[in-house]
């Protein structure tokens, strides 16, 4: 009471708060509901869109890196094999590094999945049996058996429910697992067989390779053919394409251009290069077209080779956020994508997790500087092989934005919700004013100043604005306590705001004290200021026309 006495304008301003001396005044109460509701739905709103952001994040980083390093030749991105760059100790040298969980090769493909109940098309992924830093983000999903594969040798998988449910399957069912070939490669090898043997169709190179051997001069016990007539052939040979070419006759040509190379310096053929190159000769006027095109369609069946694997696993993928349709050692995955022979120990790329995804600091720089330097031209990639690292947030750009563009947008709107209701409260203050102008008048005529006069007022809208963030935070805390229990209430007439069939969770939140703060501060301002327009306009009335007026 002291402190009222002492200061005229707070003392006035909570008397006009609550003029009749009851509990509560129903203006005063009804600016305090607007303001705590205000606060409250944007802090509930607000959390939810922020827990659904952090919830939507944990499930897509339990299945998907935080980095990916793979290489490409200028035009396609390429598989990784240890004699170009030695993945597996890249591995180990990315696992060392500080802020990384582990690093692990990646593989992955689509097939056809058949069992009993029906066939449909999954997408697979490669696991290394023995890191436990890949498998930790998975074992919470592990509804049923292990993602235990041993030593990784054995043909098993592991399942996620959807498949399960799609397939009929139970641990320890088998599932048979048709891969899906290159569709590049069928393709060619369907188009090259609709076309004659390109060897035999072409008159000249058959001309040119059977009489190579006319008209050679006999030197140091062999025979020297004429250059022009070894660059013939070496000229023919490149024309052809090889996509386009049988598997034997690409090998009949291989061995011609290597003789003619060799040779093309005046180097005598020997007794055993010309036999050499007579029986290739005469091996590709041999050439029955139909065998040929029986083995090209023969290796597309090799390429495509089944297998049957054992259920040892069923997993429950998150909801909106699928995962691999299906898990299976890498040393089997390697098989079914058909890494075998010349391809075999090669991997798609490198996938690396971080300790933290959102705070990578300099871990891109750190990745660069270790890679070896690939872009020397080779047989096999005239371009050479070209390092790119692609990031989580790069993948899920458009996700990440679309989550993010919501959250303002409905700050947005329910910001304009908060303004409209500091209006609101601007009306009261100017009504509250025209009711007590009189009184006002007497306290400018006793002296009062104009400071004194916009305090009761300001005052005002301090009380309220306070009383009212700190009502919105107690009320948008135990609104977030008690979601669940409100969204089955609201389910329960048909209401339900956050079904589970769209989004495959609980209503989450996320209790950050920054946010709950700033929409606080920023409806206490809002307040306030709604309440100094007409503390302003009441200070500068005439004291001798408000006490002359009715």
């Amino acid at each position: 009471m002291k402190i009222l006495r002492r200061n005229l304008s707070l003392m006035l301003a909570i008397r006009y708060l609550n003029p009749l001396r009851t509990l509560f005044s129903i203006i005063t109460l009804i600016c305090l509901v607007g303001v705590a509701l205000g606060v409250a739905v944007l802090i509930v709103v607000l959390s939810v869109m922020g827990g659904l952001q952090k919830e939507m994040e944990e499930r897509v980083l339990a299945f998907t890196p935080h980095y990916v390093l793979a290489q490409s030749d200028g035009m396609k991105r390429i598989s990784l094999s240890q004699e170009r760059c030695e993945w597996e100790s890249l591995v180990e040298q990315l696992q060392a590094m500080p802020n990384v969980a582990c690093a692990y090769p990646q593989l992955e493909g689509q097939a056809f999945a058949q069992s009993a109940a029906g066939r449909i098309m999954i997408q697979f992924s490669a696991l290394q049996p023995h890191n436990t830093a890949q498998l930790s983000p998975l074992l919470p999903m592990l509804k049923e058996g292990t993602f235990d594969f041993g030593e990784g040798f054995d043909q098993e998988c592991v399942v996620s429910r959807k498949t399960a449910n799609a397939l009929g399957l139970n641990l320890g069912d088998e599932i048979h697992l048709t891969p899906v070939g290159s569709i590049d490669e069928v393709a060619s090898i369907y188009a090259m067989i609709q076309n004659p043997l390109i060897t035999q169709s072409n008159k000249e190179f058959m001309e040119r390779i059977n009489s190579l051997f006319e008209g050679a001069t006999p030197a140091n016990g062999g025979e020297i053919v004429a250059l022009d007539k070894l660059e013939a052939v070496a000229r023919i040979i490149r024309t052809f394409t090889p996509d386009k070419m049988r598997k034997s006759e690409l090998d009949a040509c291989n061995t011609l251009y290597e003789l003619a190379a060799t040779h093309a310096g005046g180097l005598p053929f020997s007794p055993e290069d010309k036999k050499l190159w007579q029986d290739t000769a005469a091996g590709i006027a041999a050439l029955d077209r139909d065998k040929e095109d029986g083995k090209a369609v023969k290796s597309i069946n090799e390429m495509v080779m089944p297998v049957d694997l054992r259920v040892v696993g069923i997993y429950q993928a998150p909801e909106n956020m699928d995962g691999p349709n299906l898990y299976m050692p890498l040393s089997i995955a390697q098989e079914v994508v058909g890494y075998s022979n010349e391809h075999a120990g090669n991997v798609m790329g490198i996938c690396v997790r971080l300790e933290n995804a959102h705070e990578p600091g300099d871990i891109e720089a750190r990745m660069k500087a270790i890679l070896p330097d690939n872009t020397a031209s080779t047989d096999k990639l005239p371009l050479g092989a070209h390092w790119f690292i692609s990031p989580w947030t790069q993948t899920f750009e458009q996700w990440h934005k679309l989550i993010a563009n919501e959250r303002i947008m409905m700050n947005f709107v329910l910001s304009a919700i908060n303004v409209i209701a500091s209006f609101c409260i601007m009306a009261v203050m100017f009504t509250m004013s025209i009711q007590r102008k009189r009184e006002i008048a007497v306290l400018q005529a006793l002296g009062a100043t104009p400071g004194k006069i916009m305090g009761i007022f300001a005052w005002q809208g301090v009380i309220i604005g306070l009383l009212g963030a700190i009502l919105g935070i107690l009320l948008a805390l135990l609104v977030l306590y008690y979601r669940l229990e409100i969204q089955a209430a609201l389910a329960a007439i048909g209401l339900d705001p956050f079904p589970m069939e769209a989004h495959g969770i609980t209503i989450p939140a996320e209790y950050d004290p920054i946010t709950f703060g700033k929409q606080a501060f920023s409806a206490f301002v809002m307040v306030v200021i709604a309440s100094i327009v007409p503390a302003f306009i009441s200070a500068r009335q005439d004291p001798a026309k408000a006490l002359r007026s009715n």
